[in-house]
């Protein structure tokens, strides 16, 4: 059975952006793309985390992270008091131009020195398939080329599609990234499982951007790509989190977890649990707090952070029983366990992650 699009009873329809479904539908997790949704229909309406949450009944946290988590994939763009979050428009197609014209036109990235700014890529490029003779024309100019479509079909084990061969012209041509770095962006795509066009084009990009124009370099990012990626598996397993990507804030708080503060899995675990326990779902920036306090009391296992909390428990219902200090001497003397405030909902705690 087949469906159509019936637009007459909705009277009004709003534009979406490629770039959500292409990129993104597969990943971002329904609160996500709730806020995005009510964004795109208010478009040209300022809007903050507390009308969010309001006007889709979701705590204002929530909301806030799902605007951080789309403003770091460039959908939404923070605005100043007064101004309005726009969302990005569409780049108008670039007519395919013949390797000789590109060549004028686009110059090679140049090496800075570390004290000078990294200089701008050109725009992004939208080419049409590039037809058997271009295709030609190119690969019988670059040794290196032909190399890089060779190693692309090895590496991801099937005939090139002309998106693909578009994009490893764009790659080579635009972004300037040597034929042997791309095979290496490429091996690290097939690795994580995406072997996508959008996906290779973001990276790439990255890539460029970042300078990683050697082996040496590609290699450096490759390690940290690979360290982040398996400290934020490590904390989505102790959360029983669904597969999604992190934002950028959550990666670098998992990044910091596990790499920085050593913390196993059953002590992420274990945060997760009091942190369930108080919030009622996963908070990175409540988590953040409770493996902050447990590195600082230097905290490393379950039976020590057993015998941390027996001592704190003890240290409340000596606090309880103890004679109450004059209200004169009372001010900073008083200790007070911001987990049991926590709990008690006396305040909430600032988030920032």
């Amino acid at each position: 059975m087949e469906y159509h699009l019936e637009l007459g009873p909705w009277g009004q329809i709003f534009p979406v952006p490629c770039a959500l479904v292409d990129r993104h539908l597969k990943l971002a997790g329904r609160e996500q793309l709730q806020v995005l949704l009510w964004a795109l229909r208010h478009a040209g309406e300022g809007f903050s985390s507390p009308v969010l949450a309001q006007a889709l009944d979701l705590s204002e946290e929530s909301a806030q992270e799902s605007l951080e988590y789309w403003a770091d994939r460039g959908l939404l763009a923070e605005a100043s008091p007064g101004e309005l979050c726009p969302v990005p428009q569409p780049e108008a197609p670039a007519p395919f131009a013949p390797a000789s014209a590109q060549a004028q036109q686009v110059s090679p990235p140049v090496r800075q020195m570390p004290s000078q700014p990294a200089p701008a890529l050109p725009p992004r490029k939208r080419m049409v398939k590039p037809d058997t003779v271009q295709l030609a024309v190119r690969l019988e100019e670059s040794d290196g080329l032909r190399f890089l479509m060779q190693e692309a079909e090895n590496v991801l084990g099937k005939t090139l599609s002309p998106a693909m061969t578009t994009l490893l012209l764009t790659i080579t041509d635009d972004y300037g990234l040597p034929p042997e770095v791309t095979v290496m962006l490429l091996h690290y795509a097939q690795e994580v499982g995406k072997t996508g066009t959008a996906y290779l084009d973001s990276v790439a990009r990255d890539w460029a951007e970042s300078g990683v124009f050697s082996l040496e370099a590609a290699d450096a990012k490759l390690q940290d790509l690979s360290q982040r990626r398996l400290a934020w598996n490590k904390v989505a397993g102790a959360a029983g989190l669904p597969k999604r990507s992190p934002s950028k804030k959550e990666e670098e708080a998992a990044l910091r977890w596990v790499e920085q503060w050593g913390f196993s899995q059953e002590m992420l675990s274990a945060a997760y649990e009091r942190c369930v326990d108080n919030t009622g779902k996963f908070s990175a920036a409540y988590m953040d707090r409770v493996l902050e306090s447990w590195h600082t009391a230097g905290v490393r296992n379950l039976e020590e952070l057993s015998a941390h909390e027996e001592k704190k428990k003890a240290a409340r219902q000596a606090e309880k029983t103890s004679p109450r200090p004059s209200k004169a001497g009372a001010e900073g003397e008083k200790s007070y366990d911001i987990d049991e405030l926590a709990r008690m909902s006396f305040f909430h705690l600032p988030k920032d992650l």
